[in-house]
């Protein structure tokens, strides 16, 4: 309110206040203090805010949409969340799977993001070869959308012909593509394609490569020997 404390010289709406009659969209619920949840809770509540400065509540008549991406059932279990914040809110619950449980969604958003990034730098839309739209179906994208939406517009930027190709690609996305022999294929043949993949991913690190693999290095180089794929050292 106006003259509330010092440099308040109108009153401002805050955020309910502005949403009555509407919406108001909380994002990322699960970071909220426990101070902020309590406040949160009396406005769920008694539907009624109040104002700095004021001496009388508002009436608020809003629709509350939280959203996270942590397990707000673990947090309350763990005394981090409020239990009675938690019910409040959890009435109807939409879950998101991950954008990797989501099939053909990541082409379709790879299109999107690749339409609108060249329109905004001026610039021919590419194409995604075979392979690469492969690549892209078969990354784990722990970064979800955004992720997704960061790695389109550096192909968008970066790109010089019409068509990405794999290698293209991040380097931690080129050995994510399913190979042609699929499920028919030995498991010597399945673990020679991981070995090689795991190798170049980390640019024939050998120390590093067999701590992913969970082996020492002598079963390592046993294992390149066997693959006859035994590369230069590209350590000290």
């Amino acid at each position: 309110m106006k003259g509330a404390f010092t440099g308040a010289t109108e009153s401002r709406a805050g955020l309910f206040h502005a949403a009555d009659g509407g919406s108001i969209f909380l994002d990322e619920i699960s970071e909220m203090s426990l101070t902020m949840q309590v406040k949160l809770l009396r406005v769920l509540e008694d539907k009624e805010i109040w104002m700095v400065g004021s001496n009388r509540p508002r009436a608020l008549d809003v629709r509350i949409l939280a959203a996270t991406n942590i397990d707000l059932p673990g947090l309350v279990k763990g005394g981090v969340f409020r239990e009675d914040l938690f019910y409040r809110l959890n009435v109807i619950t939409i879950a998101l799977p991950p954008l990797r449980e989501r099939g053909d969604d990541v082409l379709l958003l790879a299109h999107h993001f690749t339409e609108k990034y060249a329109k905004e730098l001026g610039k021919r839309a590419p194409h995604f070869s075979d392979e690469a739209l492969e690549a892209l179906k078969s990354h784990g994208w722990p970064g979800n959308v955004r992720e997704l939406e960061n790695v389109v517009l550096r192909l968008v930027v970066m790109a010089d012909g019409d068509t990405v190709e794999i290698a293209d690609l991040p380097r931690a996305m080129r050995f994510t593509v399913s190979t042609a022999g699929g499920l028919h294929r030995t498991l010597a043949e399945v673990e020679a394609e991981h070995i090689r993949n795991v190798l170049a991913s980390v640019g024939g690190n050998k120390t590093r490569t067999a701590q992913i693999l969970g082996i020492d290095r002598k079963t390592l180089r046993e294992k390149l020997k066997d693959l006859k794929a035994d590369p230069p050292e590209h350590e000290p």
